[in-house]
């Protein structure tokens, strides 16, 4: 007992100790997102929208953020319509309040998640970008939806909010510096029914194959890739 009462405040006091090692100021590092969302994403067009007030209001003063919605002509169609959402937050000095994970917004929003899952976007023949997968449904419309997300740092890009803040805490105790980060969300309904006129009737898979290709499309137009360089993901097997 007593050996077992020596260790944990042998334990405690080093854990308080190590206080005087970090760092008294953090050097900031930007984010490698351009805070630009595209006009045209290929033969998608995109059109700025207003972020609803509950996600505003779930963010810090000094956040950045901005979205917009694409619609393309449905292929193989003459008058069908695909639609999804692109919504970037770029993270202010308060990083605790500036980033959030999107399944705190969607329960605010007045949805419930279905599912969620991890998966790997092809953006190159070379390169994957790991992202979340969330499948919701609205509690009163019924709507369903399927939203990606990932975390771009200053040289890294992860869909885990545990790994973003483990690399946040390393890099602070052994370099001194705080990356800025940027929450990356791209979200498209899943249409169901007949009467879905003029948006075109996809199944869960056809949306996910939507969403993949438009992911794929957009990462250049948003990423600043020379500062990004060749270690911000696996590579495709």
């Amino acid at each position: 007992m007593l050996r077992k009462l020596i260790i944990c405040q042998a334990l405690l006091g080093i854990g308080l100790g190590s206080i005087y090692l970090l760092p008294r100021g953090y050097k900031i590092r930007e984010s490698a997102i351009i805070m630009i969302l595209p006009d045209a994403v290929q033969e998608w067009f995109g059109e700025s929208i207003e972020t609803s007030e509950v996600v505003i209001n779930a963010l810090a003063d000094d956040t950045n953020y901005v979205q917009s919605q694409y619609k393309r002509r449905t292929p193989g169609t003459k008058d069908k319509i695909d639609i999804a959402s692109a919504f970037v937050v770029l993270s202010g000095d308060d990083m605790n309040n500036s980033i959030h994970r999107p399944e705190r917004c969607l329960a605010a929003q007045g949805f419930e998640i279905l599912s969620s899952s991890e998966k790997q976007i092809p953006i190159n023949e070379k390169l994957n970008l790991p992202t979340r997968r969330l499948v919701s449904k609205h509690l009163r419309t019924g709507r369903k939806q399927i939203s990606y997300y990932w975390f771009t740092g200053a040289k890294k890009i992860t869909a885990s909010h545990y790994d973003r803040t483990f690399t946040d805490i390393f890099d602070r105790l052994t370099t001194g510096t705080n990356q800025r980060w940027a929450f990356v969300n791209i979200t498209s309904p899943i249409i169901e029914g007949e009467n879905s006129h003029p948006f075109a009737k996809h199944s869960t898979e056809e949306t996910d194959q939507l969403i993949s290709e438009f992911i794929s499309k957009i990462f250049i137009q948003i990423h600043n890739e020379d500062q990004l360089g060749d270690d911000w993901t696996r590579p495709r097997s």
